[in-house]
């Protein structure tokens, strides 16, 4: 596992690519070693997202004060956040060849990985706030729609700097995955019973 100053250099490398900075992707470990470790964000993201899975169980399962049933969609909720974050990948390294990113495959996923745990810390304080002072349900929508529209701009920003390519090659290419990375989640959801009834969910704020 990388050690902590690692981390730390990971996420400020990220933070910067998310500012359209190139600079950052020297930040990140590209080697072969590091792009296996970079998945090591997966644990680093997992106390925010826990937090988010327990508001968004405490959405799903409101007016019921069952622990099991709140347990069990937490569980649900992280096995979607989990499939959701590696299924894109995998698929991605198997076009990766046909679409002419074998090169920037390796760069793109380090990136992606950290900048993933770095947005999911970001939203930290909305969560809470939904966890603890709840707010009235527009008011919540709107701070999702925003959150989830700024998490758009930084995971595209950090995507063209690791790909290296323009706009008009970054933009279809992050619309697609985007896309598929959203019906993933959606269709997971709906397989395992936890549609969310709302405007906005909290688990698509990842990407």
């Amino acid at each position: 596992m990388p050690t902590l100053d690692d981390i730390h250099r990971y996420l400020y490398g990220s933070w910067r690519m998310m500012r359209g900075r190139p600079d950052g992707l020297v930040l990140l470990d590209i080697s072969a070693e590091g792009f296996w470790q970079s998945f090591y964000a997966m644990v680093v993201a997992i106390p925010p997202l826990f937090a988010g899975w327990v508001a968004y169980a405490a959405d799903l399962a409101r007016g019921d004060d069952e622990a099991a049933l709140r347990l069990s969609i937490v569980i649900r909720t992280a096995m979607v956040d989990m499939i959701s974050w590696v299924l894109p990948i995998v698929a991605l390294g198997l076009l990766a060849r046909r679409i002419g990113i074998s090169r920037r495959f390796a760069p793109y996923v380090i990136a992606s990985n950290w900048g993933t745990a770095l947005i999911a810390w970001l939203f930290v304080p909305a969560t809470l706030v939904r966890l603890f002072f709840p707010a009235p349900q527009d008011v919540m929508a709107l701070i999702s729609i925003i959150l989830f529209g700024l998490s758009i701009v930084f995971s595209y920003r950090l995507t063209q700097v690791a790909l290296q390519r323009p706009h008009t090659f970054t933009l279809p290419f992050y619309v697609v995955l985007f896309i598929g990375s959203v019906f993933i989640t959606l269709m997971l959801q709906h397989l395992l019973g936890i549609d969310y009834p709302g405007p906005a969910d909290s688990t698509l704020l990842r990407r």
